[in-house]
C-alpha cells in the first residue's frame, strides 16, 4: 500500500484547474492498496526444479529488459514459469487495468480504465554467447471508447484535438530485445513492430491501420571503475497525419530504462 501527499503552487489561475475559481493552488491526498496478489504453483515440470506457477491480482510486470512495451502494476492473471534447468522462462499475462490517480499515477481501484492487455514473452538467456540473454514477446492491446475527465477537471480522452469522439484502438506488438554482455562489452538491444488499426483517429478524422516500429541499441564497456556508454533510440514517425495510414510509433505503458538509469535526464524529461 502506497500513501501519497502533493502540493502545486502556481502564479496564474487555470494551471490547476480549468475553472479558475479553483485559484492557484492544489493539495492532494491520496492512498491505495497498489500490489495485492495470491500466487498458486500449478506444478514441478522437471526434475531439475523448473516449474510452473500462477498470480491473480495487482502486480507489477515488465515485458521487456528495459520497459519500452508495457512497464505498470495493475491488475491481471499471470502464468509463469521456466524451463530447461532455468535456462528459459515465460509469462503469458492478461491485465485489466485500472485508471490511474491524476496526481500520484497511483491506481484507482474503484474505477476502471476500460483498457485490456494481453503479454506473452520468453527468455532464453546465453542466447549466441555465454552472458547475453534474449527475448522474445508479443502483446495485444484493446483501448476501448470512452470518455474520462481527471481528477482536476481537465479532459485525458477522447484526444482534445481533431474529431472529438470516442474511438476504438486495437494494436498487436511483435518485438525481440538482447541484454547482457560479450567479455567485457555490454549490449542491449530491441526492435519492435507494431500493426493494428485505429476506428476514427482525430486527425485523419476516419479509421486508419497502424504501421509503425521502434529500434534502441546501447553498448558500453567498463575499465577500472568508469563505464564509457553509448545509446541509439529510433521510432518511426507519421509524415501525413491525414492519410489511412499511423506510422508513428506508440507504446502502451512504457517507463523506459535507456540511455542511463531511470533518474537520469533522459529517463525523466519529456523529450520533444
Amino acid at each position: 500500500s502506497i500513501y501519497n501527499m502533493n502540493n502545486l503552487n502556481a502564479n496564474e489561475l487555470a494551471v490547476i484547474n480549468p475553472d479558475v475559481r479553483a485559484g492557484h493552488s492544489r493539495f492532494r491526498q491520496d492512498f491505495t492498496p497498489e500490489e495485492y496478489f495470491v500466487e498458486a504453483k500449478l506444478a514441478d515440470t522437471s526434475p531439475y526444479y523448473d516449474f510452473a506457477s500462477v498470480r491473480v491480482g495487482s502486480q507489477l510486470f515488465t515485458s521487456d529488459f528495459r520497459g519500452f512495451i508495457f512497464s505498470d502494476t495493475n491488475r491481471g492473471v499471470r502464468l509463469f514459469g521456466s524451463r530447461l534447468s532455468n535456462r528459459d522462462q515465460y509469462n503469458v499475462m492478461w491485465l485489466d487495468q485500472t485508471e490511474k490517480d491524476t496526481n500520484s499515477m497511483l491506481n484507482r481501484i474503484e474505477k476502471d480504465r476500460h483498457q485490456n492487455t494481453w503479454i506473452a514473452n520468453y527468455y532464453h538467456n546465453d542466447f549466441l554467447y555465454p552472458g547475453n540473454n534474449l527475448n522474445m514477446s508479443f502483446h495485444a492491446n484493446h483501448d476501448k471508447p470512452s470518455t474520462e475527465f481527471d481528477l482536476n477537471n481537465f479532459i485525458v480522452r477522447p484526444d482534445p484535438i481533431g474529431v472529438f469522439a470516442e474511438h476504438d484502438v486495437r494494436s498487436y506488438y511483435l518485438g525481440a530485445a538482447t541484454n547482457g554482455h560479450v567479455e567485457r562489452y555490454n549490449l542491449s538491444s530491441a526492435f519492435y513492430y507494431v500493426f493494428g488499426r485505429d476506428d476514427l483517429n482525430p486527425l485523419a478524422g476516419r479509421r486508419v491501420d497502424i504501421s509503425a516500429y521502434m529500434a534502441a541499441i546501447e553498448l558500453s564497456y567498463d575499465r577500472d571503475w568508469v563505464r564509457f556508454r553509448t545509446s541509439y533510440f529510433y521510432n518511426s514517425g507519421d509524415s501525413n497525419a491525414n492519410d489511412g495510414k499511423a506510422t508513428g510509433f506508440d507504446a502502451i505503458f512504457p517507463n523506459p530504462n535507456f540511455a542511463g538509469t531511470e533518474f537520469s535526464y533522459w529517463g525523466r524529461q519529456g523529450i520533444r
